[in-house]
């Protein structure tokens, strides 16, 4: 069962793009649901600074507190800040968190079990390197705090300029709170349609180019095969570019025989009309699309 577009269906917002802003905040918390779910994306804005956005809202600094909440302290340790400062813009691997922070390895080592433990990050799956995982924010309130708030919060904090900081901030909203909920419910999307063992982000090695190529959705069997690969685009168009890099990076895992998933909200004619049988176009409703009824 997919538990995610169950909960985001409960939310009982009809447009997929609003629902998945929504619950990229609120998940299924009725606490945070204090006021109605907008039914439009563009009255989003609105609905947060009501709710989250303004000092006497009623989650503002329920949502500036939550990392220290979680971790049972008055305010979060430079150390912890700074990792998950990170981990916002995207999952991180240990590797990556150690060269940008300059923490010290045992101190790295002690430090992200303590973050899992209060819930505000967890390990996820890296096909190609098993033993080095993605680490990805998991609480959706502190992801907003990280994303939108602290980078300003002594000016939101004293309310004047509300509109401009949003206007600042909007796109960090986008890429780094609503765009990782519609990631996860497009990877939940992969495992029941492919029935895959784990649906995650994948980096391989260009070696040409001496970089490393990401694709936000990759399904792997539990033998260790990729079975489908995909790219995704949150409320923009998909344009054939983004196709030829999806095909480029599956020459670069060895052409495996996988499905193609390209999901947006909406596609370049390139896309729709490509002959490949492989290759599916993938759109917002249809990943919260119910699931079929199965007979008793």
């Amino acid at each position: 069962m997919n538990e995610l577009r169950e909960s985001i269906r409960s939310l009982g917002v009809a447009d997929p793009e609003t629902a998945v802003a929504v619950h990229a905040v609120t998940g299924g918390d009725p606490a945070l649901l204090t006021t109605a779910p907008p039914q439009r994306f563009d009255d989003t804005a609105d609905w947060l600074r009501t709710g989250f956005l303004t000092p006497e809202s009623p989650h503002f600094e329920q949502a500036a507190g939550r990392a220290a909440a979680l971790l049972g302290e008055t305010e979060v340790d430079e150390a912890a800040d700074a990792v998950l400062a990170l981990v916002v813009v995207r999952p991180r691997t240990a590797y990556d968190l150690r060269s940008l922070t300059r923490l010290p390895e045992a101190d790295l080592a002690a430090l992200l079990p303590r973050l899992e433990a209060a819930g505000l990050v967890a390990p996820r799956a890296n096909p190609l390197e098993a033993d080095n995982p993605f680490w990805t924010f998991t609480d959706r309130l502190a992801r907003f705090h990280y994303a939108v708030l602290r980078p300003h919060l002594p000016r939101w904090r004293r309310g004047y300029i509300t509109e401009k900081l949003w206007t600042m901030n909007r796109a960090r909203f986008d890429r780094y709170v609503a765009r990782p909920e519609f990631l996860d419910l497009a990877r939940e999307w992969a495992l029941d349609a492919t029935g895959a063992a784990t649906a995650t982000r994948v980096t391989v090695p260009d070696p040409r180019f001496r970089q490393m190529r990401t694709l936000e959705l990759a399904a792997w069997d539990d033998k260790g095969a990729p079975i489908a690969l995909g790219t995704v685009r949150w409320r923009f168009r998909m344009v054939e570019r983004q196709l030829k890099r999806l095909r480029y990076v599956k020459r670069l895992l060895g052409d495996p025989d996988a499905r193609l998933y390209c999901v947006a909200s909406r596609f370049e004619p390139a896309i729709t009309g490509d002959p490949d049988p492989s290759l599916r176009a993938v759109t917002p409703s249809e990943l919260l699309a119910a699931a079929p009824e199965t007979s008793p």
